[in-house]
């Protein structure tokens, strides 16, 4: 449970991610644990399972895709699968990711990639977050309000910034 939200500008792109950790009926915000990252000149965020998103933290270390299309995205993508299988027995990519690289912003779902022209928002409080951003908002003004009226996300947020 999750929210991340990102928007294109003229000049930079924007990536917002609250922080939320749920377990069961349980949730957390007094942690480490991010949903956004900025590793490899890329700027990552996500929703789904903490374990699949330290696992892509890792191989962004040491890996970035060849260039900002979406067929080397998805290229990246599958080698992350065939990594992601090759280390715990299991490739499947079942996370939603917004990827800011080399002035372009992507939306992962599985194995599907599209380049975002303008923004998106991914995971339990993106309707919330989409209408914001359709209204004109930040990202970190609509992952706010996302926190505001969803459940499944909460504050601190955490912002991320790429010049184009």
């Amino acid at each position: 449970m999750s929210v991340v939200a990102a928007k294109v500008y003229k000049d930079k792109i924007v990536m917002a991610a609250d922080s939320i950790v749920v377990r069961g009926w349980s949730k957390r915000t007094d942690h480490d644990i991010v949903k956004i990252n900025k590793i490899n000149d890329m700027i990552v965020g996500s929703t789904g399972y903490a374990q699949e998103l330290s696992l892509m933290w890792q191989y962004m270390t040491t890996h970035k895709p060849a260039t900002a299309t979406e067929k080397d995205v998805l290229a990246f993508v599958v080698e992350f699968s065939r990594w992601k299988r090759e280390l715990i027995g299991s490739g499947s990519v079942d996370n939603t990711y917004l990827m800011a690289y080399d002035g372009h912003l992507f939306q992962i779902d599985n194995m599907l990639v599209y380049e975002v022209s303008e923004w998106s928002a991914v995971g339990a409080g993106e309707g919330f977050a989409n209408a914001a951003l359709y209204l004109g908002n930040s990202p970190r003004d609509a992952v706010k309000v996302a926190c505001e009226l969803s459940c499944f996300v909460a504050e601190p947020i955490i912002e991320y910034t790429m010049q184009k």
